[in-house]
């Protein structure tokens, strides 16, 4: 499964997610910045994708284009090492685990857990 970071995403994850051996791409990289997101969906339709994004409208506008998405809440006061360091867990941690749920937040303390739409 290949891995597309968000434009609102370090370059150096990217860095570090490749030389871990996950193949990755982000949209700079793409050259798809400024992109909507509508059109990103369209463009990895039917593809094997693991989305890491911030965007929570991924999570409520998802129309089966991405195998996973992964919705960052991580903040970005933290420093660039440690948020770097949390995504590439979270990253790893859903590559390696294969099940039901294909929508993702993830903490700011690192944890990961499925997305549930809540009324109101």
């Amino acid at each position: 499964m290949k891995v597309l970071l968000d434009e609102n995403f370090p370059l150096h994850l990217l860095s570090v997610l490749r030389s871990s051996g996950v193949e990755a791409d982000h949209i700079i990289t793409l050259d798809w910045r400024g992109v909507p997101d509508s059109v990103i969906r369209e463009r990895v339709t039917g593809q094997d994708v693991l989305s890491v994004m911030q965007d929570v409208e991924f999570l409520t506008a998802v129309v089966e284009p991405f195998a996973l998405v992964l919705v960052s809440r991580v903040r970005q006061s933290r420093p660039i090492g440690e948020r770097v360091s949390i995504w590439e867990q979270a990253v790893r941690q859903l590559l390696s685990e294969s099940g039901e749920d294909r929508l993702f937040e993830l903490g700011d303390d690192g944890q990961l857990f499925p997305w549930r739409e809540t009324a109101g």
